[in-house]
């Protein structure tokens, strides 16, 4: 997915997709696109932002200067997210039955000290969920 000028590999890692995550959920009714300039106003929780394809008002733009959840929902609108993984049943149904043996695997890092029992939890209920 090419976005402003951010070289395609960005919007992988595990941090941008959270933020592609987040946009899907922003509210229709809070966009303002003019498609001529490519550009939009989006209201958010701390006032109304100033977006377009390789810069945003927010704040979390201001410090990691990587595209925002602001920048892929204006990409969105543009319709230029289009090729992200469709939810597959079939892919699903091979993962589920996988979880065991996963949550082992985080339980064995537990044991060794790797990560909390909080974290232990979190990653169980979110693989059993």
């Amino acid at each position: 997915m090419q976005i402003g000028k951010w070289d395609e590999s960005i919007h992988t890692e595990i941090e941008q997709l959270k933020r592609i995550a987040t946009a899907k959920k922003i509210k229709a009714s809070d966009v303002v696109v003019d498609y001529d300039t490519q550009t939009a106003q989006i209201k958010g929780r701390d006032g109304i932002y100033d977006v377009a394809l390789d810069d945003c008002s927010c704040m979390d733009f201001s410090v990691k200067q990587r595209p925002c959840k602001h920048i892929y929902r204006l990409a969105m609108e543009l319709n230029l997210v289009n090729d992200l993984p469709e939810f597959n049943k079939e892919a699903q149904a091979e993962f589920n039955k996988t979880i065991p043996e996963e949550i082992d695997r985080f339980k064995k890092l537990y044991e060794n000290g790797a990560i909390s029992l909080d974290k232990l939890v979190k990653i169980a209920n979110a693989l059993s969920s």
